[in-house]
C-alpha cells in the first residue's frame, strides 16, 4: 500500500484529502506544519507528499528543497491557488513532480497521483535494467562476458559463483535486459529470506519455489544464495532446470551462490551438481586486480558526481595505491561505497591523500597504515550492532539522504526506514 503525507496548515483540507485517499486504498497521514511534516518524514517511508505552497511559518519551496536532500525518492505534488499557478510551475523546476490547483477535484487528484506513481515505477524499471553490469578490461572478464552472450543467445540456465559484492545479481539483470525484458517478468527467489517465517518456524521451500516458478512464466527466475537444502527442493530445482519446454511459458533460471564448486559437490545431489556445472561462471574478486580497481574507481567517480552533484575529476595516486593494497572483502559494492564517500569528502577536483584516514575508517581500523580485512573489524560484534554501524556510516556518506544511503547499503528505502526505527538511529 502506497503511503502519502498531506501537508496543509488548514486542518479541514487535510482531513478531507485524507478521507478521499483512504477510500482509494492509500495509507494517508496529515501534517499542519512544516516542522510536523519533517518529523513524520524522518519516521516513515512516504511514497508521495501533497504539500501546500503558501503556509504561515514556511513556504512549500523550502520544504520541497529539504525533501530532495533528505529522501530524493519521495514524490512531491504542490497544491496551490489559481493565482499561484506560475509559482507552482516554478516548483517543478526545483523537483516537484506535478502541481494541482485549489479547490481540488477528487478525480483530478487521483489521476495526478496515479500518473506520478506510475512514472516513478517505470523509471525504476528502466534504471534497474539499463546496462547493470559494466565490463572492465582483462582476459577473465572477456571470458565472463563471452559466456553471458552465449546464455542470452541460447536462452539457457546459468549458475553464477562469486564472493560477496562481485555482481551476481547484476549478471541476472544483464541477461534479462538483453533477452527477455519485453516478454515476461523478472522474479527473485531468495533462499536466505525463505528460511524462517515470522513465527520463527521453518517455511516450505518447495511450495514457495513452485509459486515463484509459476509467477516467472515466460520470464526469468533468479534463485539467490544457493545453499544446503532438502532433497525435495533440490529435486524440484533439478526438474525445473532439465525438464522445461522452450515455449511461451519457459522460465530461464539464473542461480547465484557464494559457495565454491567443491562445496556445492559436497552438499547437493550429484545430478543437480552435474546440471549446474554444465553452464556456470565464476566472478572474479577485486583483490589484487589493479586494472579492474582502476576501471571501477573511475566509473563510480562519474556516477557519484552525477548523483551527488559534485565535480571531482581525479583520484590522487596515493589514494589509488591504497586501493590497490586494500583487501576488498565486499568487492565492487565496497569500492562503490568508498568512492561515494571520497567524493563527499573532497573539496576540490581531485580526491586527496589527506582523506585516507577518514576514508578507510570503520573499514580498516584507524586508517591506511594497516588496511586490514573488514572481518577483523566486525569480529565478535552482534549482527544488529554491525547493521546499525553500517546504517550510520551510510547515512554519513550520503549526508543524510535516505535514497542515497539505501542505495549504498543495497536495500530498499522502506527497509532502511524500518531498520532506523529498529536500531533507534538518530536522524539530524
Amino acid at each position: 500500500m502506497k503511503r502519502i503525507l498531506i501537508l496543509d496548515d488548514n486542518l479541514t483540507i487535510c482531513l478531507m484529502l485524507k478521507s478521499w485517499l483512504v477510500k482509494q486504498h492509500y495509507q494517508a497521514d496529515t501534517a499542519i506544519s512544516v516542522q510536523e511534516a519533517q518529523q513524520k518524514v524522518k519516521n516513515e517511508a512516504y511514497d508521495l507528499i501533497l504539500s501546500d505552497i503558501r503556509m504561515p511559518e514556511a513556504d512549500g519551496f523550502s520544504f520541497l528543497s529539504w525533501i530532495k536532500k533528505f529522501d530524493s525518492d519521495i514524490l512531491v505534488i504542490m497544491m496551490t491557488g489559481y493565482a499561484d499557478i506560475e509559482t507552482a510551475v516554478e516548483s517543478m523546476k526545483l523537483g516537484a513532480v506535478d502541481y494541482i490547483a485549489k479547490p481540488i477535484e477528487a478525480e483530478v487528484l487521483y489521476k495526478k497521483i496515479d500518473d506520478a506513481l506510475k512514472y516513478q515505477e517505470n523509471q525504476k524499471i528502466t534504471e534497474q535494467f539499463r546496462d547493470p553490469l559494466i565490463r572492465p578490461g582483462g582476459e577473465i572478464y572477456t571470458r565472463v562476458f563471452d559466456k553471458l552472450s552465449e546464455v542470452v543467445h541460447d536462452d539457457s540456465h546459468l549458475l553464477v559463483i562469486g564472493d560477496k559484492g562481485t555482481g551476481k545479481t547484476s549478471v541476472a539483470h544483464y541477461i534479462y535486459s538483453r533477452s527477455r525484458i519485453d516478454s515476461g517478468p523478472f522474479v527473485t527467489f531468495d533462499l536466505d529470506s525463505q528460511v524462517l517465517n515470522r513465527n520463527g518456524e521453518r517455511r516450505d521451500y518447495e511450495e514457495l519455489f513452485l509459486q515463484a516458478l509459476d509467477k516467472a512464466k515466460g520470464g526469468l527466475l533468479l534463485v539467490k544464495n544457493l545453499q544446503k537444502t532438502g532433497i525435495n527442493f533440490q529435486t524440484l530445482l533439478l526438474k525445473a532446470l532439465s525438464s522445461q519446454k522452450k515455449d511461451d511459458n519457459f522460465v530461464q533460471i539464473i542461480i547465484t551462490t557464494g559457495e565454491k564448486k567443491e562445496q556445492l559437490t559436497s552438499v547437493l545431489l550429484p545430478k543437480l551438481v552435474d546440471s549446474l556445472l554444465r553452464s556456470y561462471i565464476e566472478l572474479p574478486t577485486l583483490r589484487g586486480n589493479e586494472e579492474a580497481i582502476l576501471f571501477y574507481a573511475e566509473h563510480f567517480l562519474g556516477v557519484a558526481n552525477r548523483q551527488l552533484d559534485r565535480k571531482v575529476k581525479n583520484i590522487a595516486p596515493e589514494v589509488l595505491e591504497a586501493f590497490f593494497k586494500h583487501s576488498w572483502e565486499e568487492n565492487i559494492k565496497e569500492l562503490k561505497n568508498l568512492i561515494f564517500k571520497a567524493c563527499l569528502l573532497t573539496e576540490g577536483n581531485t580526491v586527496p591523500e589527506t582523506i585516507l584516514p577518514v576514508l578507510f575508517k570503520n573499514l580498516a581500523g584507524e586508517g591506511t597504515e594497516s588496511v586490514q580485512p573488514q572481518k577483523q573489524v566486525i569480529e565478535g560484534l552482534k549482527k544488529e550492532n554491525y547493521e546499525k554501524e553500517k546504517i550510520i556510516e551510510a547515512l554519513g556518506i550520503a549526508k543524510g539522504n535516505k535514497t542515497v544511503a539505501a542505495s549504498i547499503l543495497n536495500i530498499d528505502r522502506k527497509t532502511l526506514y524500518n531498520k532506523i526505527k529498529l536500531y533507534n538511529v538518530e536522524l539530524n
